[in-house]
């Protein structure tokens, strides 16, 4: 039996599976992905058993301008993708099933090149003009026009719910945003957590460069973690740095470590074309001390999940969108977390029991800003300055803290992990589809 994977940067979702399948010697096991791309992954790619294919990309066409450029660019990489597979069917392509991840266009023609295939496609999210990410945030406002875009992006995910044989979402909220003639064709199964390697090191120790020289911390230090892929507001960076200098006023051994790039990857770049980080350290970088502020950038795996080791609370802050895997590594390696109460944590995190909710109970603008007429009085104070508050609380706290910690990781281990749960899940599901 073949199996081929198509992702524009893989392994990406297809980590776990592709060592998998690659690993059985019952499966020929290929893979696709953009060269620039998967050279970035690094370890995060399966060299064992899995023949991996690139294409390059050409530049980006000029001439062709808003949601159409992005159309136009997801038609290309179909294009290159379908050539590459054309030759390699030479070769001895003749895949059984396709996993494929829709969101760039890669697998787009395969159909036609590949008839026989059964197509199990990643469903991640369905972005809706009138969906519970517009206008969220109202500093951040979506005119008729961003809602315009998000109806064309929506183009490509229909485009492969009619081809899809089957589709896998993570969570059952993301699968929720999907029209509901489609739900029916879609699982609800996450990547998995590998908690074999995602567990609490008692004793973890890390060494980092300071402003004042070296430090070397453990979970005896006071320390605040904050990570994701690329640092912007669309995962609420622009909240946590508001925040910052209350919290540090009222947390004067805190040490506050950023894991996070400069890029764009859900939002919009600021319009001065300075990186958020650059943007929100002009805000309120006077008001901060900044040595004791450690922005780390992208860490290599092993370090991050170090990190979540020693932290004395992860920060995890996001708009009703994709969950991050971040969020339950942090959760697997026993961190305690304060995360915003929005639809994609609410499904993982229970307040006091298995982790923190910032704004609980509170409607989701309420979490990022009080409205422009709301009366003086705790429950309107700027939102930073409840956050700093709520953090603030949690850290006075250590024994409920280590105790909401570890019931976290065992909430992990029973509904996220990779061996006994999410693997079996998706074997489960290819194994009917090829049975088909």
């Amino acid at each position: 039996m073949q199996i081929l994977f198509v992702h524009q940067n893989f392994p990406g979702q297809y980590r776990y599976l592709a060592r998998h399948f690659g690993a059985d010697p019952s499966w020929d096991a290929w893979a696709i992905g953009e060269k620039a791309n998967v050279l970035r992954q690094g370890p995060y790619v399966p060299r064992e058993g899995v023949r991996l294919l690139g294409y390059d990309m050409p530049p980006g066409n000029d001439i062709v301008k808003g949601a159409a450029a992005e159309f136009d660019r997801q038609l290309v990489r179909a294009q290159r993708v379908a050539a590459l597979a054309l030759r390699q069917r030479e070769q001895g392509l003749d895949p059984d099933l396709i996993c494929s991840h829709p969101g760039w266009g890669d697998s787009l023609y395969l159909r036609e090149v590949f008839p026989r295939a059964r197509f199990l496609s990643y469903f991640e999210y369905y972005a809706r003009p009138d969906g519970p990410v517009i206008n969220f945030d109202p500093e951040f406002p979506v005119d008729i026009g961003g809602r315009m875009h998000y109806r064309a992006r929506t183009a490509l995910n229909l485009l492969t719910l009619d081809m899809a044989d089957a589709g896998v979402c993570p969570t059952r909220w993301q699968w929720s945003t999907f029209p509901a003639e489609f739900r029916e064709k879609i699982r609800v199964i996450h990547d998995g957590i590998d908690t074999a390697v995602v567990v609490p090191v008692p004793g973890t120790r890390i060494r980092l460069q300071g402003p004042r020289g070296p430090l070397s911390l453990d979970e005896d230090d006071e320390i605040i973690t904050y990570s994701v892929r690329n640092l912007e507001p669309n995962r609420g960076f622009h909240v946590f740095m508001r925040a910052l200098p209350e919290l540090q006023r009222r947390r004067p051994q805190a040490i506050t470590l950023i894991v996070g790039g400069d890029e764009i990857s859900y939002g919009s770049p600021h319009p001065s074309g300075k990186t958020w980080r650059e943007v929100m350290l002009e805000e309120v970088g006077a008001e901060l001390d900044l040595n004791r502020v450690l922005f780390l950038g992208k860490v290599p795996y092993p370090r991050l999940l170090d990190l979540f080791r020693i932290t004395s609370l992860h920060i995890y802050l996001t708009s009703p969108f994709v969950l991050s895997w971040s969020m339950l590594e942090a959760m697997g390696c026993g961190a305690p977390v304060l995360a915003s109460a929005t639809p994609p944590v609410t499904e993982v995190i229970e307040e006091g029991r298995n982790g923190f909710l910032f704004g609980a109970g509170r409607p989701g603008l309420d979490d990022i800003a009080p409205a422009a007429d709301a009366p003086v009085g705790d429950e309107f104070e700027p939102v930073a300055d409840r956050l700093a508050a709520r953090a603030d609380e949690l850290l006075s706290q250590p024994a409920l803290r280590r105790r909401v910690g570890a019931t976290g990781r065992d909430f992990i281990v029973a509904h996220y992990d990779l061996a006994s749960r999410c693997l079996p899940a998706h074997r489960a599901l290819i194994d009917e589809l090829v049975a088909r």
